[in-house]
């Protein structure tokens, strides 16, 4: 099967009020894995902002790309725990340039800070070149406006998830 004949990734993102977040995540080839995380009360998890922007901005080599590859975050951030210090996140692979730029995307899309889209969109144009990778077409004002509107909206959707409820979203197979 080529990734193209692949169903994407699905996540389930579980809130339950005064307990952790969950997700369970069906990769592409039909394995699956899953992991709880500190919750953010209302706020929503920040894997789930990562999903979003990845998926929007097509960022493959991120996050949720590797997952969907196989990456276990639960192992990774157990091992971080223990290890500490530099290369403490060494489990999500040898070139983590997509995964920073997918942070820096994470931030722009759903920064409370108060900084206008276009300031927002300044850093990202930073952000790529600090990471040597080119700027995709789709990382525009407008572009990052529509995202952050998608996650003020699924914000809304988590608040509403009382005691407890799922947001399943998807991640295109790579």
């Amino acid at each position: 099967m080529t990734p193209a004949d692949r169903p994407p990734l699905r996540a389930r993102f579980v809130r339950t009020v005064g307990e952790r977040d969950k997700v369970y995540v069906r990769r592409s080839d039909g394995s699956e894995t899953s992991w709880v995380f500190p919750t953010f009360g209302d706020g929503l998890p920040h894997d789930l902002v990562h999903l979003v922007v990845e998926r929007d901005f097509g960022v493959r080599d991120g996050f949720w790309g590797r997952v969907d590859r196989g990456v276990d975050p639960a192992k990774i951030s157990e091992q971080a725990n223990r290890m500490g210090g530099k290369g403490k996140f060494a489990g999500f692979g040898d070139d983590l340039r997509e995964l920073y730029v997918a942070e820096a995307l994470a931030a722009a899309a759903w920064s409370p800070s108060g900084e206008t889209l276009e300031e927002r969109h300044a850093q990202l144009v930073a952000a790529y070149a600090s990471a040597g990778l080119p700027l995709p077409q789709s990382v525009t004002v407008t572009g990052l406006g529509e995202s952050a509107r998608r996650l003020a909206e699924l914000t809304l959707t988590w608040r509403g998830l009382r005691p407890k409820g799922t947001i399943e979203l998807e991640f295109p197979a790579r």
